[in-house]
């Protein structure tokens, strides 16, 4: 009888451990969210387009992304448009400045005194000559599934 039950309890605690387990090698996918990110007004196919995620108003301040992402334009562009879908994303604030890096050299290039290169902002077009806030382009990322629209901007 003893041994009966130390054979339950075995097989009740390993079977546990593999729920755990699994729990724990899905965790990543459990609670990513997708986001669905639409570009807009894009002028060519060369370069990159530099997505660069912040999750407050420092650290975009600060120019100190989250993390960036880069996406090659070649092949991707169909009348000045396409679209990206992320779908490992952790829920939370996020706002995303974009920079149609049409040259590779990962940084704004700028003529006199303004930007050769296009730029955008997550659900907000930028029209002032200032640096925008970041509470304009911000948004939250939650369980279902988000879309953002990022019209570039040539000056």
């Amino acid at each position: 009888m003893a041994l009966r039950v130390l054979i339950n309890a075995l097989y009740l605690g390993m079977k546990f451990a593999g729920i755990v387990l699994l729990c724990c090698l899905c965790k990543g996918y459990v609670f990513a969210q997708t986001l669905t990110i639409e570009f807009t007004g894009i002028r060519s196919e060369q370069g990159n387009i530099r997505l660069a995620f912040y999750s407050d108003a420092k650290s975009f301040d600060e120019e100190k992304p989250l993390f960036i992402r880069k996406i090659a334009k070649h092949n991707r562009i169909n009348k000045g448009a396409f679209s990206i879908v992320y779908d490992d994303l952790k829920p939370g604030v996020y706002g995303i400045a974009i920079l149609d890096d049409e040259n590779t050299n990962e940084k704004m290039d700028y003529g006199w005194f303004l930007p050769k290169e296009g730029f955008g902002f997550s659900d907000y077009y930028h029209s002032s000559m200032s640096h925008p806030k970041f509470e304009s382009f911000d948004f939250v990322l939650k369980k279902e599934a988000k879309k953002v629209e990022i019209k570039l901007r040539y000056l």
